[in-house]
């Protein structure tokens, strides 16, 4: 049996989905009808949970084509270099052979661009925006569709993933995702809040200029509420001692209103997200809309709906009228990048 797999590597975890495939279409996988997860947050890692994964294949199963979609810049679909991991962080197409992956058959893509592909696929899905979506924002139109045109995908999570999607002028034409970096240039400061958690960042991570990223982040969350806790009288304990995820823990504290310096915390990181939004969508002239998706913000939605994010990113006084007509949603699926890998690993199988 022909089988393709896509992988989802992230900042601290990796996932894999395998399916089958018959006469050039994708179908579920009988003996692997889940996805496969694992702490992943090495090569060494990455390594072995791919070994791992192909050794439990099935001896009937044939694999044809394998697509990773990547936390971190790929340079000519030959290397990347993963964002949030620890030395090494630079892995090879060849390197992915050697481990098992089909020779000439293995793309590697960013998981922001993969994500694209699911998101494409969403939303041919769910043109209304009634399932896979929520609008957040509308665009002073009265047509109850998701509108045709440019996009933006954005994904805080571990770290802060960014792409636009360019929309063919041909109906019918494919699109052309183009994952950004633009999250790794500097933050710029906006207000006192920003100035006293980047003069945190300064002095306690020793991060001279600090970055979208280093604020629209996990880490960042954290940090953000480390530096208002120590800017302000703070009461009660701090929530992110002794815990495995101190984003986590904050962005729970956060939404239940039970520490301040916490809820304080997760509105100013989606006021950043906001302004970074709005960043994106004036880049790419997102007619099509802003699309914010990843686990957290299905996690956080409830906060999302109530919080800045809306207000900065309509808060520019030169293409306000231009961003009203940018609609926000919401993604209420995680999937999206394992979605784009299965699609581009069926697509490299032809080759």
């Amino acid at each position: 049996m022909d089988i393709v797999i896509g992988f989802d590597v992230g900042g601290t975890n990796s996932r894999a989905t395998i399916a089958r495939v018959e006469n050039g279409t994708l179908m579920s996988h009988s003996d692997f009808p889940t996805l496969i997860s694992e702490k992943v947050a090495s090569k060494k890692e990455l390594r072995e949970f791919i070994g791992s994964l192909l050794s439990s294949l099935p001896t009937t199963d044939k694999l044809i084509g394998a697509a990773l979609a990547l936390a971190g810049p790929i340079t000519h679909r030959r290397e990347v270099t993963m964002t949030n991991w620890r030395e090494p962080k630079n892995i090879t197409i060849e390197e992915f052979v050697d481990w098992g992956l089909p020779a000439n058959r293995t793309i590697m893509a960013n998981d922001m661009e993969a994500g694209c592909y699911g998101l494409a696929k969403r939303i041919q899905e769910d043109k209304s925006a009634s399932r896979h979506f929520e609008q957040l924002k509308g665009n002073n139109t009265s047509s109850g569709e998701i509108p045709k045109g440019n996009r933006v995908f954005i994904a805080p999570g571990t770290g802060l993933g960014a792409a636009g999607i360019i929309e063919g002028i041909e109906k019918g034409t494919r699109i052309y995702p183009i994952a950004a970096e633009l999250q790794n240039t500097p933050m710029p400061i906006l207000q006192e809040v920003t100035g006293i958690i980047a003069s945190w960042l300064q002095d306690h991570e020793h991060i001279a200029h600090p970055s979208w990223d280093d604020f629209v982040s996990g880490r960042g969350l954290a940090n953000a509420y480390r530096a208002l806790r120590a800017a302000g009288a703070a009461s009660g304990p701090d929530v992110t001692i002794g815990v495995t995820d101190p984003a986590s823990a904050v962005a729970k504290a956060g939404m239940m209103g039970s520490d301040a310096s916490a809820e304080q915390a997760l509105s100013f990181f989606y006021t950043c997200a906001g302004y970074f939004c709005q960043l994106m969508a004036l880049g790419f002239q997102a007619f099509g809309g802003v699309f914010i998706g990843g686990t957290s913000t299905i996690k956080n939605r409830d906060f999302i709906r109530k919080s800045p994010l809306v207000d900065a990113f309509s808060d520019n006084s030169t293409q306000q009228s231009l961003l009203d007509l940018f609609p926000i949603y919401l993604v209420e699926e995680s999937d999206l990048n394992l979605d784009g890998a299965l699609w581009l690993g069926l697509d490299a199988s032809r080759k």
